[in-house]
């Protein structure tokens, strides 16, 4: 059965609310920490690291549940809304946290707040990208459903940057020196619009909600979770997409944890021409999307992914360009130029977001579709943990000042230089990757189960 375009709609909302919380902490957690806080980069990278990697070995696990659950309101529903209420509380706490405590509490705070955030980010998330699996079987209607997914999520990160700019003083670059109030209210927003958005979704598929739940007949396999878990490593076509797919997102990682640093020292933008310039990257991700679904219907999605990734790379040079003729250029047009191209590598981005998820879709037939998923976000996770804790090392190896509205010119244009190498590396690296992967035609792909997809009504 077809999945509708308004099920599929209802489905998409669901990223936006988590998505505001989670591209509030990716986009400004590095710098809250070291600029407002005032804790060093070696210790917001390992607070961060530390996190991820417990968000990255709680996905297979949350999976799991999901998978053998059985409740009133599904095996993907109950899960989503316990975690959409969790993550919004949570979230609350760790913006709240006081500037002027000591460091190690500050420290030990967060981090249990993020432990905390982490875990039930992934009680949401996990059962939540299952259910898509769930309701689309087919090879283009993935990617369908998945460009709904990634347009609702990448616009969230409008929401964060919107607020930055009315919330905070324009003026005044988001330091210390600005009242950390303004991140009280946009934590108070985030969280509102997360449970408001997943109880749409809730909602909107409820009908779906027993959809994981049509099996066969016969008696389930008592198998051990761990042999479940690398169960999945079996096929080395799979292994090799998992890889470069972590590999792609790393591109996406140096760009977050360092784009509010370079924005502000590099470039010295004030809050309005950040949240200009991220909502550059909103329009190139989201208007990306209907481009790559057409291009990937036409050459295979495998060459898509690659494409995207040159696309990635242009935009780079750009920058690498750009970042070197500064001094030369006016203001404002170093900033039109920043935006433009800012919005071409979103553009790229935006395919690394949503077509691999459905190439990884492409490769499984397990009934334990959260498991799978789980899996595949334990993989990346780890590698975004990596790249955090790389970042923040690197911080402090150029001399970066916590705290400080102003850095020399030396740390803001070694800002600027490590966001250009990071993503160039990563990026040739994912393409080199994706290019040892084989595409799997449309019609050679089976559905998870031979029976077609039944809307519980």
């Amino acid at each position: 059965m077809k999945v509708s375009r308004t099920d599929k709609l209802f489905y998409g909302v669901g990223a936006f609310g988590y998505g505001s919380v989670n591209q509030t902490l990716n986009n400004f957690l590095m710098f809250f920490g070291t600029g407002v806080l005032g804790l060093s980069g070696t210790l917001m990278g390992l607070a961060i690291a530390i996190s991820t990697v417990w968000d990255a070995v709680t996905d297979p696990l949350v999976g799991a549940m999901s998978d053998n659950f059985r409740g009133r309101l599904g095996k993907r529903h109950t899960f989503m809304l316990v975690g959409c209420v969790m993550v919004a509380v949570i979230n609350l706490m760790i913006w709240h946290i006081n500037p002027a405590w000591g460091e190690t509490r500050k420290f030990l705070t967060l981090l249990i707040g993020l432990l905390l955030i982490e875990t039930f980010n992934t009680v949401y998330s996990t059962p939540y990208s299952a259910l898509g699996f769930d309701m689309c079987q087919t090879y283009h209607e993935r990617t369908s459903i998945q460009s709904y997914k990634t347009v609702f999520q990448s616009a969230a990160l409008l929401v964060p940057s919107v607020l930055m700019a009315l919330v905070l003083n324009p003026k005044a670059v988001a330091t210390m020196h600005t009242a950390s109030s303004g991140y009280h209210v946009i934590a108070t927003i985030t969280s509102t619009l997360c449970i408001i958005t997943a109880l749409i979704t809730i909602l909107g598929t409820f009908r779906y909600r027993l959809t994981g739940n049509i099996a066969t007949a016969q008696p389930a396999r008592k198998v051990s979770f761990l042999k479940e878990f690398f169960a999945i490593l079996d096929e080395r076509n799979r292994v090799c997409l998992i890889t470069a797919y972590a590999v792609a997102l790393s591109c996406s990682a140096f760009l977050t944890t360092l784009g509010m640093h370079v924005f502000t020292y590099t470039f010295h933008f004030t809050t309005w021409q950040i949240s200009l310039v991220l909502g550059c990257l909103v329009a190139g991700v989201i208007g990306g999307q209907p481009l790559w679904c057409r291009v990937s219907a036409h050459f295979g999605k495998k060459r898509t992914v690659q494409t995207a990734l040159w696309v990635v790379l242009c935009g780079v040079v750009i920058f690498a360009g750009l970042l070197t003729m500064r001094i030369y250029l006016p203001r404002a047009a170093t900033l039109l130029i920043l935006a433009c191209d800012i919005c071409l590598i979103a553009v790229g981005v935006g395919c690394i977001y949503s077509l691999p998820i459905s190439m990884f879709a492409d490769n499984i037939q397990l009934d334990n579709t959260a498991m799978a998923t789980g899996f595949l976000t334990f993989c990346t996770k780890c590698t975004n943990a990596i790249v955090t804790f790389i970042v923040g090392l690197l911080l402090d190896l150029i001399g970066f000042q916590s705290g400080v509205a102003t850095q020399t010119w030396q740390v803001s244009t070694a800002l600027g230089w490590l966001l250009v190498g990071g993503v160039t590396v990563a990026g040739l690296g994912a393409w080199f990757l994706f290019g040892k992967y084989q595409d799997k035609a449309a019609t050679s792909v089976v559905s998870y189960r031979d029976e077609p997809i039944q809307a519980v009504r």
